[in-house]
């Protein structure tokens, strides 16, 4: 029997504009795609003899593309009026980067495809989020957010599961399919993807992208905007230490193999999907955005902290912990997303571009901190970045700039 709240979930859902479910869709599809590669790449490294210090390094090169790319194809993507053209050009270029990043044996050569993945995937998922804004409001931009979120985050589990079963024999199987599968990406995204409704400003840019950059990041900083990119860069950084921390411990100490460590993200992804259908919607309606923001970031750091410091990790308490953890972990950005997006006016394509920077920078300092720390003492990335965590709370909780949001 269906309760009648799931009732209206359900239609709430099926009322979306056609044109988001349609970007949900396809987006799914390439969170599948964009993470195929990440079980087997512990696996690359370690076959090559790398240290985890590589295997951060790595990490961070893409992210610093992501960092210096994403305002820029934002940017490009408001000049042009054109989202959908900034996300399945780029598919193709990531998919070509992906698979000299697979089959490359060189450092050099794989942080040159590195670099390369995180400047393309940096306008696929800048623009996806613009694409959302563009086509909601206030009134239901966080539902669509939460929604997007939900779906995408599923995917990057299955993305997981499908990878680490593709290469669990050779790692460069799943570097093939993820090549070719973002290809395919690209072309149905070209002919089945309809154009969103890019409203914009005409506003006055420099001639010099870089320097754009430096001066939309001085123009926000003052803000209650620049303030939310300052959590932005917080969250990622502990987030991305977390998430790369957990990949090379899960090869590293317990010895898992890629289709492993594929179940354990893929279940992290059932919760997390679970969580962002149904509560992320509901606690944002009932305490808003900012306040439920709070309590999410408070609740993550804690259950973080209590997991770093159980030795036995298949105890009763330590699976209860770690569920609660995975579900208000999976919380934080959609509420986050939807407090930068509603500060973005009509400029959604550069204000997305900054948000998406700040989390590049974010990750660019937790994967190097994690990549540094997990040979030498393998739960202190965990402890920061549960650190930071809380941080961000208090943040939150005493900016005067975010008092009236």
């Amino acid at each position: 029997m269906i309760k009648c709240e799931d009732k209206i979930l359900i239609y709430e859902v099926l009322i979306l504009n056609k044109k988001i479910i349609y970007l949900i869709v396809a987006m799914f599809f390439m969170s599948i795609l964009a993470n195929t590669a990440h079980p087997v790449t512990p696996e690359l490294v370690v076959s090559l003899n790398m240290s985890s210090l590589m295997y951060g390094i790595m990490f961070a090169t893409m992210s610093i593309a992501s960092f210096t790319m994403s305002p820029i194809w934002g940017s490009l993507s408001d000049k042009y009026r054109s989202r959908k053209l900034f996300i399945y050009l780029p598919s193709i270029g990531y998919g070509l980067a992906q698979i000299g990043f697979g089959f490359s044996t060189s450092p050099v050569l794989i942080l040159i495809f590195r670099i390369l993945g995180g400047g393309f995937v940096a306008s696929i998922f800048t623009n996806a989020i613009a694409y959302i804004v563009d086509e909601t409001d206030h009134t239901n931009r966080s539902k669509a957010i939460a929604y997007y979120t939900a779906i995408t985050g599923f995917g990057v589990a299955l993305g997981y599961l499908v990878g680490g079963y593709i290469g669990v024999n050779d790692y460069h199987h799943a570097f093939i399919f993820q090549s070719l599968g973002l290809i395919i990406h690209a072309i149905i995204v070209y002919f089945l993807l309809p154009e969103s409704n890019v409203k914009i400003e005409d506003v006055k840019t420099s001639k010099n992208f870089i320097f754009q950059i430096k001066d939309d990041f001085k123009k926000y900083m003052p803000t209650a905007l620049g303030t939310l990119l300052l959590v932005v860069f917080f969250t990622s950084f502990s987030f991305i230490a977390y998430s790369t921390g957990i990949n090379y411990f899960l090869k590293k100490y317990l010895n898992l193999n890629p289709l492993q460590i594929g179940y354990y993200m893929a279940l992290t992804g059932i919760i997390g999907m679970i969580a962002n259908v149904y509560l992320t919607p509901r606690i944002s309606k009932k305490y808003g955005d900012k306040k439920s923001l709070k309590y999410v970031l408070l609740v993550t750091g804690i259950t973080l902290i209590i997991l770093s410091m159980i030795d036995k990790l298949l105890s009763p308490i330590s699976i209860i912990v770690f569920l609660i953890f995975v579900f208000f972990i999976s919380m934080f950005k959609p509420l986050l997303q939807t407090m930068v997006s509603n500060l973005s006016k009509n400029e959604h394509g550069k204000i997305m571009g900054l948000q998406n920077s700040a989390n590049s920078v974010g990750m660019v300092g937790g994967s190097l901190f994690a990549g540094t720390l997990l040979d030498i003492y393998p739960k202190m990335p965990f402890i920061m970045a549960a650190i930071i965590f809380i941080v961000s709370y208090l943040i939150i909780l005493f900016s005067n700039k975010l008092k009236k949001i």
